[in-house]
């Protein structure tokens, strides 16, 4: 099977990082101190949290930041800490993806890999162990306070409809109030987070077969009379696949966002959520 060069992975990660730039799109640095974060930090037993440097490097390899810090550490020395960098998308979703950073010669971690978030530093949290492939995730929604407009609702009821209603809640098992709460506010994102999810970790799970779709030159290749060959041609059925397995994720993003507009609430990834200014 085929093995995944440097320029294949420099390809394919410039793709992955235009792709996630949608799917992800707007989201944050979160804070090292905030709750969300030291629960994940927690439940994945990772280090401390701490602030780095973010280094435009043209070594850094989106998807592959191991490969990225070793070229720099070969050309500058140093070496290789692994951990978990940080996303967030406020209210929603935080997410952990395993990643490598580089510990410069004097000791300080930088970041040198492409980067959704447009912050000039990353959340890195220090971890050396091997974890299966795939990031960690912590659901920050909470369902609105819909008490009152449960109540509101109930009292607008005329005496035949609650008594309909009321056959309809001791039929499912349910108080009154829990089943106009279920039947008129629905909490969409109940559902569409965990399908969100799933979506990335399958997008993540298939990327392990992109070697097989790698189509190497021909061995009767001849460049004189054929022309040069491209490097484009070797990744071109990888990168298809990748655009259909990044469609579910699109899909099941695209359900958060019209769960929050039809929820009422507001998308506060493009707020200022990020580092304060030091």
């Amino acid at each position: 099977m085929p093995e995944l060069t440097i320029p294949h992975k420099s390809d394919l990660g410039n793709l992955l990082l235009d792709l996630d730039g949608i799917v992800f799109g707007g989201q944050l640095v979160p804070l090292a101190d905030s709750p969300h974060v030291q629960a994940l930090v927690r439940e994945i037993g990772a280090g401390t949290p701490v602030r780095i440097d973010k280094r435009d490097d043209h070594l850094g390899l989106y998807g592959w930041a191991a490969d990225g810090v070793r070229a720099r550490i070969e050309a500058d020395g140093g070496a290789i800490r692994f951990g978990w960098r940080f996303r967030d998308w406020p209210g929603v979703l935080l997410t952990a993806e395993y990643h490598a950073v580089w510990e410069q010669p004097d000791g300080a971690l930088v970041d040198i890999t492409p980067a959704i978030t447009e912050d000039s530093e990353s959340l890195f949290a220090p971890d050396d162990t091997e974890p299966p492939p795939g990031d960690r995730y912590h659901v920050q929604h909470m369902s609105p306070d819909r008490f009152h407009d449960i109540v509101n609702r109930i009292a607008s009821l005329k005496p035949g409809q609650r008594a309909y209603e009321e056959r309809r809640a001791a039929k499912a098992g349910q108080s009154l109030h829990d089943w106009i709460g279920l039947k008129s506010f629905p909490d969409i994102l109940i559902d569409a987070i965990p399908a969100f999810i799933s979506a990335c970790d399958d997008f993540t799970a298939k990327r392990t077969g992109l070697p097989e779709l790698i189509e190497l030159r021909p061995s009767n290749f001849n460049a004189a009379e054929e022309g040069e060959w491209h490097l484009d041609w070797e990744t071109e059925l990888a990168r298809e696949k990748i655009f259909d397995w990044d469609i579910a994720r699109e899909r099941r993003m695209a359900d958060i966002e019209e769960g929050m507009d039809a929820m009422g609430l507001t998308d506060t990834r493009l707020s200022d959520l990020s580092f304060p200014e030091t």
